[in-house]
């Protein structure tokens, strides 16, 4: 009876699934491609530009005006695994995008793990931008101490940290609607 059971449950899933609008799937398989390439990509120019220690000595003290002639190699890769270490959290975002997108991928767009997955995506998300605020400044004290206030402010908070925040903020709220819109589905169905 078991084994019934669990084919009825399979065929169920398998007929969600080809009843999930293809463009829905499109998007889904899009995003799952586009956080990928985005956190390779940007960890990987990241390290390349930090690869070359003399070029961005260079480039910061051509940019701000910060000497660089006292910046050892232990302080310089210091900073660098600093700055690369910023990218654990992406990769946990990216890691929860996949599965929220594999829910939808399965035809449980409106349930409540989906909301508790997009929940956990928007605050992994939040945190990663935080985590990116601190870093970058964290890092730059590390190679030019009392130099760093020569940078501009919107180095250490460009526009784009906020808009990130606002898409988090945005998802999170969203996960309450979705997670409170599951809940009423499943006490309705329960009364039908």
């Amino acid at each position: 009876m078991s084994d019934d059971t669990t084919s009825d449950r399979a065929s169920s899933g398998s007929a969600r699934r080809l009843a999930l609008n293809p463009k829905l799937r499109w998007a889904c398989h899009s995003i799952r491609l586009a956080a990928l390439v985005l956190i390779l990509f940007k960890s990987a120019t990241t390290l390349w530009d930090l690869g070359d220690r003399d070029a961005f000595l260079a480039l910061m003290n051509e940019l701000y005006g910060l000497d660089s002639a006292g910046v050892s190699d232990l302080r310089y890769w210091s900073a660098v695994t600093l700055w690369m270490l910023e990218f654990v959290l992406p990769a946990i975002v990216v890691a929860r995008l996949w599965r929220l997108t594999g829910i939808y991928l399965d035809g449980r767009v409106f349930s409540i793990e989906a909301a508790a997955t997009l929940r956990l995506v928007a605050l992994w998300g939040f945190a990663a931008t935080i985590a990116g605020l601190v870093t970058l400044p964290l890092g730059a004290a590390l190679l030019w101490a009392e130099q760093i206030v020569k940078v501009p402010l919107q180095i250490w908070l460009a526009p784009i940290n906020i808009f990130c925040v606002l898409c988090c903020i945005f998802a999170l709220a969203l996960s309450v609607i979705l997670e409170t819109a599951a809940k009423i589905a499943r006490e309705h169905a329960r009364f039908v």
